[in-house]
C-alpha cells in the first residue's frame, strides 16, 4: 500500500473516531468514511501485495515486517537485536517448487526479503512523554484517541480472545473433519466461521507458542489436492503460508520457528521463520464429493503439529469488548505481550497521550474525570459502530462492483490501514492475502437493490459465459446464506455449485454456466441449483489461487440478475 494509501485510511478511522468524540460532547453524530472495499467474509479473503505474481506465490515466505519478536517480559528470554531476527537460508534453495518433496530438501530455511523486520517501539513511556504525554488531555481529544485506540487495538484482541478459548491446548492441533457446524465447534466459531461457513475444506486449527523452540508441523504426500496452511501473526497480518501453491504438495516436514527464539536442528525439515513466538495457524483441506471427502479425512488424520521445546503459560489478555477503559488496559497488555512494529510508532504516540501502549495502562496518563468517562464511553459507543460500518463498507464496494462487494488487496498485509483490519477481525480473523484466495461477496440485484426472495417463485440467476469462469487455478465455488450468515436447508442437501465437484457442474451448449437461485426446487437434475431462504440473502463467489486477472480487478463477476418474480 502506498504512503498516501495508508495516510487516507488512518484518515478515515480518524473521522470515524472524531465524530465519536463530537458524540460524546453534543455534537450531530457519528461521521464515518469508508475505505475502499468492504470487510465482511469477502473481506476475510485476502490481499498480499499487489506485485505479488505466479512466480513469487511459488515461495514460501515469513513476512519480515509484520511484527517483531515477543515481548522479554512476556516469556522470560532475551529480546532479539533487529538485524539478527531474519537468519540467512541454511542449507539448500530457499524456494520449493509447487510439486516437490520437501524431503528432497534437507534442511532449508524459507524466509522473507533479506532484510531486517522493522524495530519494535522502544522506551515507549519515555517516547510518550517528550510528545506531550504529561499535558493535560481534554474530554474531546480523550475520546478521539480512545476510538483510535479501539480501531488499532480491536484484531489484536481478538487474536487474545481465540488465544483464550484455547486454554492450555498451545501447540495443539485441532482437526475438524466434518465442513464447520458453529453448535459443536467453540474454536470454529472464535476465528469467525460461525457465520457464513465455507462448504469446500475441512479446516484444522492451532494456537502456537514458540518460545521454547520450534513447532513442526508433518503433511503426508497431498497428491493433487489443494490445502493450505495459514501463519497469521497477533496484528492478523498473514506471515507466509505452508501448503500446495507454495511449497508443493509434500510430503515433508516444517519446522516454524520464531526469530527470536531458540533454535533446533531437525533433520530433513524446511525451516519457516515467523517474526512473534505466539502464531495462530490456519489449515485448509480440500473436500469434494462424499468420496472425497473420506479419502480428505484420511489425509487430515496424517497431519501432525509436534514442539521442539516446552511450551510456555497461555498469557492471553480478554476484557469484554466494549468494557471501556478495561478494554484500553488490555489493549496495552496485549501490546506489551507482541511489541508492534515501528510502522506503528507515530498512532503509538497518540494513543500514549492516553496511557495506551507498552508497558502503560490509563491511570499513568493522570487523566482527569471528564476526559476519563469521555475515553470510557468513546471505546464502547466504537465498539457499537464497528460492525454497521463494515456493512456499510461492504455495500459502498457492491454499488461499485456490479452487486459484488471486493475485498481490498490490502487483506492479510494491511500496514497502517487499521480501519480495515479492524473490519476484518470484526467478521474472522484469518482472512487469507489474495495469492491465496479471495472471496467476493454478492449483496445486491438489479438496480442495486438487496437481495431477497420473500416470494415462493421469486429465481436468481448468475451466469458465467464460456471461457469467463471464475478465474482460479484451485477450485471456485458458489455458496448462498441467509441474512444471518447461515445455510439454506434444501431437499438436495446442496450448499454451493463448486469446481471442486466437477462431476456436478452443468454447463449449457455453448460452454457456460448458469447457477439458480430459487426458494422452490426447480426439479431439474440438470441444473446448478442453491436454494434461496426466507427473507434477504447473500451469494458468496470463492476463489482458491486466483489468476491474475481476479487479482487486478480486470476480472470481476457478472452481476445476479432477476429471472422471475413469482
Amino acid at each position: 500500500m502506498t504512503e498516501r494509501g495508508s495516510q487516507r485510511h488512518w484518515l478515515q478511522a480518524g473521522v470515524l473516531a472524531a465524530g465519536v468524540g463530537a458524540a460524546l460532547v453534543g455534537g450531530a453524530g457519528v461521521a464515518a468514511a469508508a475505505p475502499d472495499d468492504a470487510a465482511d467474509a469477502p473481506a476475510v479473503s485476502s490481499g498480499r501485495s499487489a506485485n505479488a505474481g505466479p512466480a513469487a506465490r511459488k515461495t514460501l515466505r515469513a513476512n519480515p515486517n509484520r511484527g517483531v519478536a515477543k515481548a522479554a517480559a512476556a516469556r522470560g528470554m532475551k529480546a532479539p537485536a533487529a538485524a539478527a531476527a531474519v537468519r540467512p537460508a541454511r542449507g539448500v534453495q530457499a524456494a520449493v517448487q509447487r510439486g516437490a518433496s520437501a524431503q528432497a530438501a534437507t534442511a532449508q530455511t524459507v524466509t522473507g526479503a533479506v532484510a531486517a523486520p522493522a524495530a519494535p517501539v522502544a522506551q515507549a513511556s519515555t517516547q510518550a512523554a517528550s510528545l506531550g504525554f504529561n499535558l493535560p488531555v481534554g474530554p474531546i481529544r480523550a475520546a478521539l484517541y480512545a476510538a483510535q485506540a479501539y480501531i488499532y487495538g480491536y484484531p489484536l484482541m481478538e487474536y487474545e480472545r481465540v488465544r483464550s478459548v484455547v486454554g492450555d491446548n498451545l501447540n495443539a492441533l485441532y482437526n475438524l473433519t466434518t465442513f464447520a457446524n458453529p453448535d459443536v465447534d467453540p474454536i470454529w466459531i472464535a476465528i469467525g466461521g460461525g457465520k457464513r461457513p465455507n462448504v469446500d475444506t475441512f479446516y484444522s486449527v492451532a494456537e502456537l507458542d514458540l518460545s521454547g523452540g520450534p513447532v513442526v508441523l508433518s503433511i503426508p504426500d497431498m497428491g493433487d489436492r489443494y490445502f493450505s496452511w495459514q501463519l497469521t501473526d497477533p496484528y492478523t497480518n498473514v506471515s507466509g503460508y505452508i501448503g500446495s501453491n507454495t511449497t508443493g504438495s509434500g510430503p515433508g516436514q516444517y519446522a516454524i520457528t520464531w526469530t527470536g527464539g531458540p533454535t533446533v536442528d531437525v533433520p530433513g525439515a524446511t525451516v519457516v521463520e515467523v517474526p512473534y513466538s505466539s502464531m495462530l495457524i490456519l489449515g485448509r483441506t480440500l473436500a469434494g464429493d462424499a468420496a472425497d471427502q473420506n479419502i480428505a479425512r484420511e489425509l487430515i488424520r496424517q497431519y501432525t503439529l509436534t514442539p521442539t521445546g516446552a511450551t510456555g503459560p497461555n498469557n492471553a489478555v480478554l476484557p469484554a469488548n466494549n468494557s471501556g477503559i478495561a478494554y484500553l488496559n488490555g489493549i496495552s497488555d496485549a501490546i506489551t505481550l507482541n511489541p508492534p512494529p515501528a510502522e506503528d510508532d507515530p498512532i503509538l504516540a497518540t494513543l500514549a497521550k492516553i496511557g495506551v501502549g507498552p508497558n502503560l495502562q490509563v491511570s499513568d496518563a493522570h487523566l482527569g474525570p471528564l476526559a476519563t468517562l469521555a475515553a470510557d464511553i468513546a471505546v464502547k459507543v466504537t465498539a457499537a459502530l464497528l460492525p454497521p460500518l463494515t456493512q456499510v463498507i461492504q455495500f459502498v464496494s457492491a454499488v461499485q462492483n456490479r452487486g459484488w462487494a471486493i475485498p481490498s488487496a490490502d487483506i492479510g498485509n494491511y500496514g497502517t490501514n487499521y480501519l480495515l483490519r479492524a473490519g476484518v477481525a470484526e467478521v474472522g480473523l484469518v482472512a487469507n492475502t489474495q495469492d491465496e484466495a479471495m472471496y467476493e461477496a454478492g449483496i445486491l440485484g438489479r438496480w442495486y437493490l438487496p437481495l431477497m426472495a420473500y416470494l415462493p417463485g421469486k429465481t436468481y440467476t448468475l451466469h458465467f459465459d464460456a471461457g469467463q469462469l471464475p478465474p482460479a487455478e484451485a477450485f471456485w465455488s458458489v455458496t448462498v446464506y441467509d441474512r444471518n450468515g447461515n445455510l439454506v436447508p434444501n431437499s438436495e442437501g446442496r450448499y454451493s455449485v463448486s469446481s471442486s465437484r466437477p462431476a456436478e457442474l452443468v454447463y449449457e451448449p455453448d460452454g457456460s454456466i448458469n447457477i439458480i437461485f430459487s426458494r422452490t426446487d426447480p426439479a431439474d437434475p440438470n441444473s446448478n441449483w442453491l436454494a434461496l431462504p426466507f427473507g434477504g440473502f447473500s451469494a458468496y463467489l470463492r476463489m482458491y489461487v486466483p489468476d491474475q486477472a481476479a487479482q487486478d480487478r480486470t476480472w470481476t463477476p457478472p452481476p445476479i440478475r432477476f429471472a422471475s418474480f413469482f
